[in-house]
């Protein structure tokens, strides 16, 4: 029912944007809907709550588009998934409509597959490295890529946390312990080639899905950063965390690039600027939101289970060492343990 709900909002929305001139009679794509005062109005659907971190960074960024672009533009948002999860809302940017998403970067391997890099398992060995990544050359390569192969232009990324195992009423204290678990993980190729490194079984469940997939037994637990598992109350159905930092979760802040080709130069830098200006204060706001997230699962009943990682990274590194060399990512690798 939910996805059929989402599919029918998507396509009022599409009916919206042809009403509303989809279209700059000259084939090419515009932006969103125009209010009444003028303003092109950006549709921003994600699945993630009204309430998450990236979404007060989104309403940051429309705060700060509202004055760069001198009133010329603006921000309108659909959360919670509304319109569908990260899979869909790829598909609309790709289809129009909608104009922009917040996505985890490891979605845009399922149309590009050198997107899956900074998702791989323990890529990176702390949070200052992976920041320093995304917000350096590598970043802007990784940036322009997908933008070049699949008309999704990330504006911006941010690094969140590293990615934890919560389990119903079990602990990983071994690399054994992983044998035949069943995980619920989102559509994200390297997290699939993770767990099945690690000896699981994952199943990939929209995140819409993913408190009843555990709730009925349709999966033994999850994963996700601290933030993401507070917010949906996962620690309602399953007890166990274990610190287990498998992969860093990256948010990308993208944008339709037809869109984006659609507006003026000057509106083009005003949504650059914005971007950047919104994501350092992203960067402000996190360590508390992220702190407050754990305090919530331990008030909740959670108990948190530290574990030799060793035995994991060495079981993951084979998939780690043939993703780089089949995608021909040896450059970017080198760069990103450059700075570890």
């Amino acid at each position: 029912m939910k996805k059929i709900c989402a599919w029918l909002l998507a396509l009022v929305m599409a009916l919206s944007l042809a009403a509303c001139g989809g279209n700059d009679g000259n084939g090419g794509a515009t932006s969103g809907n125009t209010s009444s005062g003028g303003a092109k109005v950006l549709r921003l659907s994600t699945h993630l709550s009204g309430d998450h971190s990236t979404m007060q960074m989104a309403e940051k960024f429309k705060e700060i588009l509202k004055e760069k672009s001198g009133g010329s533009l603006d921000v309108e948002f659909y959360t919670d998934g509304q319109l569908g999860g990260q899979t869909e809302n790829c598909e609309s940017l790709k289809a129009g409509t909608v104009d922009m998403t917040i996505i985890d970067t490891g979605t845009l391997a399922n149309y590009n597959p050198k997107a899956g890099i900074l998702d791989m398992p323990y890529l990176f060995a702390s949070k200052d490295q992976a920041i320093a990544v995304v917000s350096g050359d590598v970043g802007q390569e990784f940036m322009d890529m997908v933008t070049e192969s699949t008309g999704i232009r990330p504006i911006s990324i941010q690094t969140i946390a590293f990615r934890n195992t919560l389990l119903k009423d079990k602990a990983m204290d071994s690399l054994a312990d992983f044998q035949g678990v069943k995980v619920r993980i989102p559509e994200n190729p390297s997290i699939e080639a993770c767990f099945s490194a690690l000896g699981a079984t994952p199943v990939a469940i929209p995140s819409g899905e993913a408190y009843t997939s555990v709730q009925t037994g349709v999966t033994d637990g999850l994963e996700g950063n601290c933030e993401y598992i507070a917010q949906q109350k996962f620690y309602e159905v399953a007890n166990t965390c274990s610190l287990t930092e498998h992969v860093m979760t990256f948010t990308a802040f993208c944008v339709s690039d037809a869109v984006y080709q659609s507006l003026t130069a000057e509106q083009q830098t005003a949504v650059n600027e914005s971007a950047v200006e919104a994501m350092e204060f992203f960067y402000e706001l996190y360590e508390e939101i992220d702190s407050n997230a754990i305090q919530v699962m331990k008030d909740g009943g959670v108990t948190f289970h530290e574990l030799d990682k060793e035995p994991l990274m060495a079981a993951c590194a084979p998939a780690l060492e043939k993703f780089v060399s089949d995608n021909g990512l040896g450059d970017m690798y080198a760069a990103i343990q450059a700075l570890a």
